[in-house]
């Protein structure tokens, strides 16, 4: 009204995910990118994935039930995701089981009038979408998109005046398009029945797309897929993606000093977590621990990480849960034996105050010590960072 332009721009973290995926698939498959825009629509283990409703993560379709009607109504191409995605509303849902056995071949296509055949056949002849009730309106009786439009509305709003108003001008336009008074009441209670809850296809297409991209790298590049959508996660959805990248053969591998970055990233393959998922960890010091690294090399030993940190960070309460984490693990010592020395070394380190000489006289060291068992290693796995990575549960 006062002449202004509004945009609802929806869908941006998985936009987001979208775009660390492509920045992670060259690292997952030696060095190969991909144009995001330009995967096949027609991709058979992408649309296994919604066969499957294995749809954990992919945008739009993740509630059980949407998974229900995915695996009872086995799509077979785009349009059917996006027939679903427009169905699972309240509303449309009533029309979820004829639309699946119309599909499936368990009822018979029917439509209102043979000449509705171009616009309800990509929907079994089921108006799901707004678009086809103003065109139906337009093809029978002669609606400008505009108007038919301002009817789709007006039928949407339970208006009983502009209802019975708008059945009047449909009836007589079909008539002058030589069509019958009986066939044009029964089409336009055909849309009276449906426009209270058609949805817009162009919202369902572009929604469906980004699921589309979406599931299309999980079945493809399911490691880039769960490095995404792990770094844009709380930690319970970490856990529950944890658990379902197994099924996809993609190893998660604990935070290690030398290699994670603050998140997660791709390593060979692998998803590596990152360091700021380790609890307590203030964000300065993961950064200038990373910095450091980049800057001046690999840690080679504990006390050479201790060393080169600033003194503010030797606190316990800080290196300990890199010790229990796995953080270390690359190193020659075991976790036992850098957790029972972690103490003298540190003092060492902090009475030398950098000096070259004093630190010679100091001379801290790993004392060797028989490494945890698995359980121990576990439990210190879990409450530094609330996952495990020596094993699970359960598990020999």
């Amino acid at each position: 009204k006062v002449g202004l332009l509004k945009l609802d721009i929806l869908g941006l973290r998985n936009l987001s995910i979208l775009a660390d995926c492509i920045r992670f698939i060259p690292y997952e498959n030696k060095g190969e990118k991909i144009d995001i825009d330009q995967i096949p629509f027609d991709d058979q283990k992408t649309l296994e994935i919604f066969r499957k409703g294995n749809t954990d993560g992919v945008f739009q379709f993740e509630s059980a039930g949407i998974r229900r009607v995915l695996r009872k109504l086995q799509p077979n191409s785009f349009e059917d995701v996006v027939a679903v995605n427009a169905l699972y509303r309240p509303g449309p849902m009533e029309q979820i089981d004829t639309f699946i056995r119309r599909k499936n071949g368990e009822e018979p296509i029917k439509y209102p009038h043979d000449d509705l055949k171009d616009i309800l056949g990509i929907t079994y002849g089921v108006m799901v979408y707004q678009e086809q009730v103003m065109q139906v309106a337009s093809i029978m009786a002669g609606y400008t998109l505009n108007e038919a439009d301002i009817l789709r509305r007006a039928i949407s709003k339970k208006s009983h005046k502009e209802i019975e108003k708008g059945r009047q001008q449909f009836v007589q336009g079909s008539i002058e398009n030589n069509y019958s008074k009986e066939t044009a009441l029964e089409v336009y209670g055909y849309i009276e029945r449906f426009a209270d809850y058609g949805f817009n296809r162009s919202h369902a297409v572009a929604y469906s797309k980004v699921a589309y991209q979406l599931a299309y790298i999980k079945a493809n590049y399911p490691a880039s897929f769960f490095a995404a959508i792990m770094k844009a996660s709380n930690k319970d959805k970490i856990k529950t993606y944890k658990t379902e990248s197994k099924q996809y053969g993609v190893e998660v591998l604990a935070p290690d000093i030398n290699k994670s970055l603050t998140s997660f990233i791709i390593e060979k393959g692998k998803v590596r977590f990152g360091l700021e998922m380790i609890k307590g960890l203030p964000r300065d010091f993961v950064r200038e621990v990373i910095k450091e690294r980049i800057n001046n090399g690999d840690y080679v030993n504990l006390v050479n990480f201790l060393n080169r940190i600033d003194e503010k960070w030797l606190k316990e309460e800080l290196i300990f849960p890199l010790i229990n984490s796995g953080a270390f693990d690359s190193f020659e010592e075991t976790r036992s034996s850098l957790s029972h020395s972690l103490p003298s070394v540190m003092e060492s380190i902090k009475m030398s105050h950098g000096n070259v000489e004093l630190f010679d006289i100091f001379a801290p060291v790993i004392e060797p010590k028989t490494e945890f068992s698995d359980e121990e290693k576990m439990k210190q796995e879990y409450e530094a960072t609330g996952f495990y990575f020596t094993s699970e549960p359960g598990e020999k």
